[in-house]
């Protein structure tokens, strides 16, 4: 159960689908320790989200992968140590982590969507039902244009763990700004909230390079430590 918990929330923002070349900057703020204990350690994680990549923020690492890019760049901010990891690797490093110990093959339908608004937004609630009191509900908008990478980076850690999950989650369109678990030991437990949506990509710059005074890691286990 704790494997369709994970796909669910590392599979959110991977929705997208919204008019094109316009630049913005989404912050979101996931909250997964309760659920998943073994990513504790990251504490509270900062997705920052532009056209030209994204940015993933927490107490002990960040990441960043450009759009189009093969690759993400991992960050040690307290080593100030760096490596570039192939996409392809995301799923080998959560096993590591023990979110992937084992495969999810279930069908994982999705509800009819019912409108409202998030944060003052139009936006659409979408629920992953697992079973008769089992269900993720999810909101997006789609008043802000697809972000290619996350969606790669994303779909190739889902379809790892369970490509029927990855095949529903695929269906959905726009993007997340608010996840609501409901399980039966989590209710109405926020799993991804969004802080702010501004029409500029101020930041972007900075956001999607490595800073001063890094080294790049002699092997990336380095970064973990």
């Amino acid at each position: 159960m704790r494997s369709l918990l994970l796909i669910s929330l590392l599979a959110l923002p991977a929705f997208a689908a919204a008019p094109a070349a316009q630049q913005y900057h989404l912050h979101l703020e996931a909250s997964p320790a309760a659920p998943f204990p073994f990513l504790a350690k990251f504490g509270t994680i900062d997705l920052h989200v532009y056209r030209g990549g994204v940015r993933a923020e927490t107490i002990w690492l960040n990441a960043f992968s450009r759009t189009n890019s093969d690759s993400m760049t991992v960050l040690n901010p307290f080593g100030r140590m760096y490596f570039d990891m192939p996409i392809a690797s995301i799923a080998s490093m959560l096993a590591k982590l023990g979110g992937t110990r084992e495969r999810v093959s279930i069908s994982v339908p999705v509800s009819a969507p019912m409108r409202g608004k998030v944060n003052g937004l139009d936006a659409t609630r979408y629920r992953l039902v697992y079973g008769p009191e089992a269900w993720i509900d999810l909101w997006t908008i789609d008043s802000i244009p697809p972000n290619v990478q996350l969606r790669r980076i994303v779909d190739e850690l889902v379809s790892a763990i369970s490509p029927s999950t990855a095949a529903a989650a695929r269906k959905i369109p726009g993007t997340p700004v608010y996840v609501e678990l409901n399980f039966s030991h989590y209710k109405k437990l926020p799993l991804l909230r969004m802080k702010e949506l501004t029409r500029n990509n101020k930041g972007e710059e900075d956001a999607l390079k490595v800073g001063s005074f890094y080294m790049k890691a002699p092997f990336a286990d380095a970064i973990f430590k």
